[in-house]
């Protein structure tokens, strides 16, 4: 009987000793080996966020690109969440801005609908990969700040800044009227292509949900990622401009104050569409000093920003001449042959009517045109 109660004594002990051992593996596995549970008990918040697309790049013609995306930071921000008792000197010192910036930048008028404390907004744009690599290791000691990848333009041939335009934040009037396609720190195109090819330029943009602990750190995707959305990006756009043609056009233009505007006879494509004094459109590009640049063209007396080629008005003047010689050669006034002799104006009864240019004489029709000779018209329109 001894023997028998010995023996239930041991299976029993044994028993507790496994399950205690059992126990303890599986403590082990969900506190050291399995990562994820561990997570998942830290986590505090789902964070919904926007993942922006990458806009559609401008190529020329001939395959030569005209305008790329710069991959870089933005900062943002939203306010309810930041801790309004952080260290606001070493954000700062961190980021390279004063304390006027950071309390300009904050602190927004919240009766403007194109902000709200509970929805993120830029703060800082185009932070150098520098700046945000030295800034991230710190980032968990600034809640409510967020670095998000966007993409700033670039154009590698500074040529033809009417012709493209550029992109900025959205206003006030464009996230009213654009009935939830637009929210405030997104990107629109403004002038020139980037206008014109929006809506095919601009992309859709994704979204993201990610788990945060109480100190605002990323810890993982929420649900494996399986909600999110990805971006989808812009259409890239081949215009009809020719890069060769439309960089000399702009030399030819150099320090002059008007427009040339090249077509394909063949087509009507156009080739180049030159406006001076023109600009570089990287000074346009989304940064901290892109205000500054901006208020720099509008100041400029001789109005940079004015695109001469579709806006500016001009007499048509030497346009008729053409039209005036076909006229002529129709009706049988004039011949091929026919030729003037230009003073240097014309005259009628002895009085000046218009001036001219200094040219070679016109013995024909041809040369009339070639050298655009105002009395040759003049004459054979009387005629």
């Amino acid at each position: 009987m001894s023997d028998l109660n010995h023996q239930r004594q041991y299976i029993i002990r044994l028993f507790f000793a496994l399950s205690a051992g059992v126990l303890i593996a599986k403590a082990l596995h969900l506190q050291v080996l399995d990562s994820s549970y561990r997570s998942k008990a830290d986590a505090t918040a789902i964070d919904e966020q926007v993942v922006y697309p990458a806009r559609g790049t401008i190529y020329d013609r001939h395959g030569k690109i005209l305008v790329y995306n710069n991959p870089t930071y933005d900062l943002m921000v939203t306010y309810n969440q930041v801790n309004q008792d952080m260290d606001k000197k070493a954000f700062c010192d961190l980021l390279g801005i004063t304390s006027k910036y950071f309390e300009e930048n904050l602190n927004k008028d919240w009766g403007d609908p194109r902000f709200s404390k509970s929805v993120p907004f830029p703060f800082l744009t185009k932070i150098s990969a520098k700046d945000f690599a030295r800034f991230q290791e710190r980032l968990f000691q600034f809640p409510g700040f967020r670095p998000v990848l966007r993409h700033a333009r670039g154009y590698p041939h500074k040529n033809a800044a009417h012709l493209l335009g550029y992109i900025r934040e959205v206003n006030r009037e464009e996230v009213d009227n654009s009935e939830g396609e637009y929210k405030p720190g997104d990107y629109i195109g403004t002038g020139g292509l980037e206008l014109s090819y929006e809506q095919k330029l601009r992309g859709k943009k994704g979204v993201s949900f990610v788990l945060k602990d109480n100190l605002g750190r990323e810890i993982e995707a929420y649900n494996g990622g399986q909600l999110d959305e990805q971006p989808e990006s812009g259409k890239d756009l081949i215009s009809t401009i020719d890069l060769e043609i439309q960089t000399y056009g702009e030399e030819l233009m150099k320090n002059k104050i008007g427009s040339i505007v090249a077509l394909d006879p063949a087509t009507g494509e156009v080739l180049a569409m030159v406006s001076t004094p023109t600009y570089d459109p990287n000074i346009l590009a989304i940064d901290r000093d892109r205000g500054k640049a901006y208020n720099g063209l509008l100041q400029n007396p001789n109005n940079p920003l004015f695109d001469r080629s579709i806006m500016a008005q001009y007499p048509p003047g030497s346009l008729f001449k053409p039209i005036i010689a076909l006229i002529g050669l129709q009706t049988g006034a004039i011949t091929p042959d026919r030729a003037v002799s230009c003073a240097g104006a014309y005259y009628y009864n002895g009085m000046r009517l218009t001036g001219c240019h200094n040219h070679p004489h016109c013995f024909n029709v041809e040369t009339g045109i070639q050298y655009s000779c105002n009395a040759y018209f003049v004459t054979i329109f009387r005629e």
